[in-house]
């Protein structure tokens, strides 16, 4: 059985005033996910908080200033040795402009029923399955319909234990 370190990244689902989601191009020479697509975020260093590691993460790679909202979701991606958990949130430009650092090398503004027509990074199209099957399937609590917020954080989870337990 393999141990896995696990590593923590913050991500932000950042739309305009046409309901369009910002996304990145990783540049072709990344160690992980080269030249696939993904929201804007990364890594939380030792110390930082979510909120923290997220505004500069973005600033960092598009020096764009953000706001952040709340947590939409969360996925997985299996290294070679490490669990990374991508935390999700949603978000909003508060100043800037877009400008890419060498990180990436494009974005686009998509909608996200669109986003499937990307190549996007392994967490990334998990994160945007589940979301769909949550639309297509009537999560119940005691006789209660669960918000459509809580569907898919729902469904994140129980993929990442199926995949965990290996269902």
């Amino acid at each position: 059985m393999i141990d896995y370190v696990f590593g923590l990244s913050v991500r932000v689902l950042l739309t305009d005033e046409n309901n369009k989601i910002l996304i990145l191009k990783r540049s072709t020479d990344s160690k992980t996910n080269p030249g696939k697509w993904e929201f804007p975020g990364g890594k939380v260093d030792q110390g930082e908080s979510f909120d923290q590691a997220l505004i500069r993460e973005v600033y960092e790679e598009t020096q764009l200033k953000i706001a952040l909202e709340h947590v939409i979701g969360v996925s997985e991606q299996n290294l070679h040795l490490i669990r990374a958990v991508h935390i999700i949130m949603s978000g909003k430009i508060i100043e800037g402009n877009l400008t890419l650092s060498r990180e990436h090398e494009g974005y686009a503004w998509v909608f996200f029923e669109n986003l499937p027509e990307y190549e996007l990074a392994d967490w990334l199209n998990d994160f945007v399955n589940n979301q769909k099957s949550s639309k297509n399937s009537e999560i119940e609590d005691d006789g209660n319909q669960v918000t459509s917020t809580v569907k898919p954080w729902i469904n994140s989870i129980q993929s990442s234990m199926d995949k965990i337990l290996k269902r």
